[in-house]
Parts: structure tokens; sequence; C-alpha cells
């Protein structure tokens, strides 16, 4: 479980730095378009993951970014969720 809580922890602190980067574009598209937003993301998200699998390699993100993006998505997603 300890390597469980490392992802966690490192996903934590990658979702904050990236909202600091971004701003709230994820909000402020869950507003504008509600929850196919996040459909329309994540679906980039595993199209890109399938490409990876096929061999595709691209110059800077590999399968781990790709997962840790699904992975940010879907808790942002589960955030707007929340009344």
């Amino acid at each position: 479980m300890e390597r469980i809580d490392k992802i966690l922890d490192d996903m934590k602190e990658l979702l904050n730095k990236k909202n600091q980067d971004y701003g709230n574009s994820f909000h402020d598209s869950y507003v504008e378009f509600g929850i196919i937003a996040s459909v329309v993301r994540l679906s980039d998200k595993f199209n890109r993951l399938k490409s990876l699998t096929k061999g595709n390699h691209p110059h800077f993100e590999g399968v781990e970014d790709t997962l840790k993006d699904i992975i940010g998505y879907c808790t942002l997603t589960l955030n707007e969720l929340q009344p």
C-alpha cells in the first residue's frame, strides 16, 4: 500500500501544480459544457494511451504521463460532482 499512497500523494502534488499553471480551466469547461467536458478530455487521453500501446512513441509524454492525466481528469470530475 505504500506505493499506492506514494502515487496518490504525487497525484495530489501534480494536480495542485497544474492548477497553478492552468488556473481553473477544467472547472470553467465543466461549468460551460457539463460532464461532456470530462468525457472529451478523457477520450483524448484514452486515444493517446491506445496509440502508445501500439508502439507510437511521442516526443515528450509516455504511458505514465498519460495515466496520470487520466487520474487527474477523473479526480477533477469527481470534485465537480460534489454538491
